[in-house]
């Protein structure tokens, strides 16, 4: 089967084969991350979402089956093999991919040895439900996330994602016929591919993103959604509003109030992440440490409320935080020392 799923992918695009057990795994929530990518990469390919789907439903079915089920695995495996040459079964509900703790390996392998015979009761019938019964049946949903550092990756349909550290986004294996939905927790930049049959939709909290192909970042906080547009138009939606961004330009939505704030000229700071650069040009020190506090997940204070009128202008390229308060410290005649996991800038403070 390892041989058959490794034929499946293209040819301009040769990746190694994905066998049951990474699948299994995958599923069960198991998998590292290096072996998650190797599955969402795989599924990128139509004829593997439809295998996928196939040995989601059983994996589903078989959760059924308690792990001591005495299994004749060989002979149940030879089935399997035969039976999945047939057409495909309807769709299954697969659930997102769990963030649980993790569970001891052996439960995820008595999971595909009750697979194997599951495969032997059902018999050849179930094998021949045709894709005709998938209508109205949800797809299998896939779910990316991010810890400590930013992460890229392609959707199904091509649109590129860089996923900010802290986040999640959840996507279906296949999207469906009319459009292409995904939902996002956190902050993630989008390079969506152009397809003005299928609008792409981001669910951020309350409000929705709505474009047809274009680049640009949403950030949920709490009960605000952020859009920032860098190329092409976006459309901010909420259940009472909607405004139409248009290139360098950025609006947020505050779900308390349910109002969306006035478009504006877009901080290219906010988009350091993905950018590498961080950019001040006479910048109140106040403004300059909210800044690093998003970009960075660090907590940095001032010592001194006259430290907020002191101004910098610097540039900065991929430095780490320390780094990037040093040079801070040091044109403004400051000390920065730490407590704890925070950053404590010092200093008389600056008079105008």
């Amino acid at each position: 089967m390892a041989g058959r799923r490794g034929r499946g992918m293209m040819a301009t695009e040769p990746q190694p084969p994905i066998d049951d057990a990474l699948l299994g795994k995958f599923l069960a929530g198991e998998a590292s991350e290096a072996e998650a990518d190797r599955v969402r990469r795989w599924l990128t390919n139509p004829a593997n979402q439809r295998e996928y789907k196939r040995f989601a439903r059983i994996w589903a079915t078989a959760s059924a089956l308690t792990p001591t089920t005495t299994v004749n695995t060989e002979a149940a495996w030879q089935h399997v093999r035969k039976q999945m040459q047939k057409p495909s079964v309807s769709n299954p509900e697969i659930r997102p991919m769990p963030v649980t703790p993790t569970r001891p390996n052996w439960l995820v392998y008595s999971r595909i040895a009750a697979m194997l015979t599951l495969a032997v009761l059902v018999g050849v019938s179930v094998w021949r439900l045709r894709d005709t019964g998938n209508v109205g049946q949800p797809t299998a949903q896939l779910s990316a996330a991010t810890t400590t550092s930013p992460k890229r990756f392609t959707l199904p349909d091509g649109s590129r994602v860089l996923l900010n550290r802290n986040s999640r986004l959840t996507y279906p294996a296949t999207f469906a016929d009319s459009s292409r939905e995904v939902v996002l927790t956190g902050e993630a930049f989008f390079e969506v591919a152009h397809d003005p049959a299928h609008p792409f939709r981001v669910r951020a909290g309350q409000a929705v993103v709505r474009v047809l192909g274009t680049s640009f970042n949403v950030r949920v906080v709490g009960d605000s959604v952020r859009v920032a547009v860098r190329t092409g138009r976006v459309q901010l939606s909420a259940r009472r509003q909607a405004v139409v961004l248009t290139p360098n330009q950025q609006a947020t939505y505050f779900a308390p109030a349910d109002t969306i704030r006035r478009p504006v000229s877009l901080d290219a700071n906010r988009l350091a992440y993905q950018t590498g650069r961080l950019s001040f040009a006479n910048a109140s020190l106040a403004d300059v440490v909210q800044t690093l506090r998003e970009v960075y997940g660090t907590d940095i204070r001032l010592n001194n409320a006259d430290l907020n009128n002191c101004h910098l202008t610097a540039d900065f390229g991929n430095e780490p935080i320390d780094a990037v308060l040093a040079v801070v410290a040091e044109t403004l005649s400051l000390t920065v020392r730490r407590e704890g996991n925070t950053r404590v800038l010092s200093g008389t403070g600056c008079y105008e």
